[in-house]
């Protein structure tokens, strides 16, 4: 069934001659051969790319939805095309973010190994896997013959430095307060290792990128900053900061701060919310956020005050993907689409804020062209 809904796919966008005779997708898009077979030779997110994800869909022979996905690495100079691996994903396989039907909305970093070789997400039988960006062959697969538990997870996660794929379960009985499980995806079941939930504030206090991963394994995508202050932008308040509770009975504690109202509050009123999609920290004081186009916040050392708002954009109509930051910290990238339906990539640097950011590249689709992929911004590398 597998084979024969990828082979639907693989006609459906523009196979046959088109296609890569090693099962992956069709050709790169406004490239020669010689330079399409370089970019499937060379590594993705090499240093000085940035790298984003292309999903569609269609139906498989039984009428089950199969994933087609594309990843590309552009370089950031000049905006040529370094590296791609496209694959058809197995049959009834959802990568964690980035395609169609309803998801945990995560940034598509999560979901990706940090050489981008694997990708992250639930398999048919809903359980944790991850698939080589190569085949779109499952890595590490479980053994049918052997006994154990499904712990229907809601999301898959890779923590960004030790590569360790993280995740959760989903039992019936909502409210409890339930582990993580994370394991080598290359051994699969087998390494899997259980983090009780009593423990997960002792894991979150390490570092910012395991407290990051383990609020992604749960389906929070709030950013962590340096020294750890979480900043959720989807509570009843606006825009709240939280540090790991270590002693507490969650695994947040909200700071209270003045700072998270635009204005003070008055007798009688709560003032005005500070809102702010949460995008990623710069510091321990700076965040930038996706609200009203893109801009960054500036807090006092003690988060009790806002010391400067600054629009990272020219004012414009145009909306804007997740933006992602340079490894330096003095650029970001992002992708917006024109009024004729085309994604583009620009970057900007954050010593200009409000400038007018630079065109890096196109984002044609790939395949033959089809118009309905969702296209996700992945990481600078």
């Amino acid at each position: 069934m597998a084979v024969a809904g990828a082979m639907l796919l693989l006609s459906a966008c523009g196979g046959g001659a088109d296609s890569g005779t090693d099962g992956t997708l069709g050709g790169l898009a406004g490239q020669g051969s010689e330079k399409a077979a370089d970019a499937k030779k060379a590594p993705l997110a090499q240093k000085g790319t940035v790298s984003a994800m292309f999903c569609t869909t269609r139906p498989d022979a039984g009428g089950r939805t199969v994933y087609g996905v594309t990843v590309r690495s552009y370089a950031v100079k000049d905006g040529a095309l370094a590296a791609e691996r496209s694959s058809v994903l197995p049959s009834r396989f959802k990568p964690t973010s980035g395609c169609k039907g309803d998801g945990p909305g995560l940034p598509a970093h999560y979901q990706f190994s940090k050489d981008l070789t694997m990708l992250a997400g639930l398999s048919k039988d809903s359980r944790a896997a991850a698939v080589d960006t190569s085949t779109g062959l499952e890595i590490g697969p479980p053994d049918q013959d052997a006994f154990g538990k499904n712990l229907k997870p809601n999301a898959a996660v890779f923590h960004p430095v030790t590569g360790q794929l993280w995740y959760d379960s989903d039992p019936d009985n909502y409210g409890v307060k339930l582990p993580r499980y994370f394991r080598d995806p290359k051994n699969g079941a087998a390494s899997q290792q259980t983090v009780p939930y009593e423990q997960l504030t002792s894991h979150m206090g390490k570092d910012k990128e395991t407290a990051a991963t383990i609020l992604a394994a749960g389906e929070d995508d709030s950013p962590v900053s340096p020294s750890g202050v979480v900043a959720q932008g989807h509570t009843t308040e606006g825009l709240g900061l939280f540090r790991v509770d270590s002693g507490g009975d969650g695994l947040l504690k909200e700071l209270k701060s003045p700072a998270l109202r635009v204005s003070g509050p008055q007798q009688g009123d709560t003032g005005v919310k500070q809102h702010c999609d949460p995008a990623f920290w710069r510091d321990d004081t700076t965040l930038v956020c996706r609200h009203d186009s893109l801009r960054q916040l500036t807090f006092s050392p003690d988060y009790q005050r806002v010391t400067k708002t600054e629009k990272l954009l020219p004012e414009s109509d145009r909306g804007v993907g997740v933006p992602v930051p340079s490894p330096d910290g003095k650029s970001f990238a992002f992708i917006s689409k024109t009024d004729s339906n085309q994604w583009v990539l620009y970057r900007s640097d954050f010593a200009t804020p409000g400038a007018q950011p630079v065109k890096v590249a196109e984002l044609e689709p790939p395949l033959d062209g089809s118009d309905d992929h969702r296209v996700s911004l992945i990481r600078w590398g």
